[in-house]
């Protein structure tokens, strides 16, 4: 490592540590629904009631209920016929991805300018990521689906956060020089997980997320009951990678996938069916979710 690399480095630690207040609160909405579904007794009417309280989630979840991929005969217009026709647990997951938007808001667009790219990357890894580990756990009938989709949908929260911090300090004036691509991929490499597993440990998300977080790259991780929707989530990341959906993505699966893979039993016909199975779910997405 260059010593402006290692600089680098330590700044953006001191930052991390320093300037928590610029960095964004989880989205109450977000929590609020983890909160409800993780009761096994919830009701839809308290779903209903929490998505209700942000209009902007709710004109989601109403616009993907009249997409393409939902549309019935009729255009929907309010919320509880959206519910209706998507399905509890399909709103709950459209809702959620919605609220997790807001975490790659960003407020100064001067800071959006600096790294456009990553920005919408991240977002569209998040979401294709989700979606496709929620489909894999359905199909492999492996681990619990809500927590698979939550969990890779903050999977890269620490890249996120790196991000924005970077962003924000070359748009103060704190950050004289802006890193290279190549300085950013090795700052992602080497601290998101950590940075991702601690910010969500703080805002008081569910341990399974923070694991998940600090895990997901990990050389190997044992089989056993409570990882299986780590392993999951390490196929869909990698997944995302060979696909190329991820910023700075290599077209290749990875270590830490294949080890899931291989604990998984999946052999490469069922890893390229889920390959297209992912396709979909990018194209889909950028008629529903995807768009801001």
């Amino acid at each position: 490592m260059s010593e402006a690399l290692q600089r680098l480095e330590r700044w953006l630690l001191k930052s991390w540590r320093q300037d928590r207040t610029e960095l964004p609160a989880f989205p109450i909405v977000a929590t609020r629904l983890v909160d409800s579904l993780e009761r096994p007794d919830v009701e839809m009417e308290v779903v209903e009631e929490i998505i209700a309280q942000d209009g902007s989630i709710t004109a989601q979840v109403i616009r993907t209920a009249n997409s393409a991929l939902y549309g019935g005969v009729s255009e929907i217009q309010e919320l509880r016929h959206a519910i209706v026709r998507l399905g509890f647990r399909e709103t709950a997951d459209i809702a959620m991805a919605a609220a997790c938007r807001s975490l790659f808001a960003v407020e100064v667009r001067a800071e959006q300018s600096v790294y456009p790219e990553l920005w919408e990357g991240m977002w569209q890894s998040a979401l294709v990521g989700a979606y496709g580990a929620r489909l894999m756990c359905n199909e492999l009938k492996l681990g619990d689906a809500r927590r698979v989709f939550l969990s890779a949908m903050v999977r890269d929260v620490g890249s996120l956060l790196i991000l924005k911090l970077i962003s924000a300090a070359l748009v103060r004036g704190r950050l004289r020089r802006k890193p290279s691509d190549e300085q950013m991929q090795f700052l992602f490499d080497a601290l998101h997980q950590r940075i991702g597993a601690q910010y969500l440990r703080e805002s008081h998300m569910p341990d399974y997320t923070a694991e998940v977080a600090e895990r997901h790259h990990a050389p190997s991780v044992p089989f056993a009951h409570d990882t299986v929707g780590l392993h999951v989530v390490r196929c869909a990341d990698g997944l995302c990678n060979r696909l190329e959906v991820s910023p700075f993505a290599s077209g290749e699966i990875g270590p830490a996938a294949e080890q899931s893979v291989e604990v998984l039993g999946l052999d490469e016909n069922r890893l390229e069916y889920f390959a297209l199975q992912f396709e979909t779910v990018r194209e889909q997405l950028a008629d529903s979710l995807g768009r801001r």
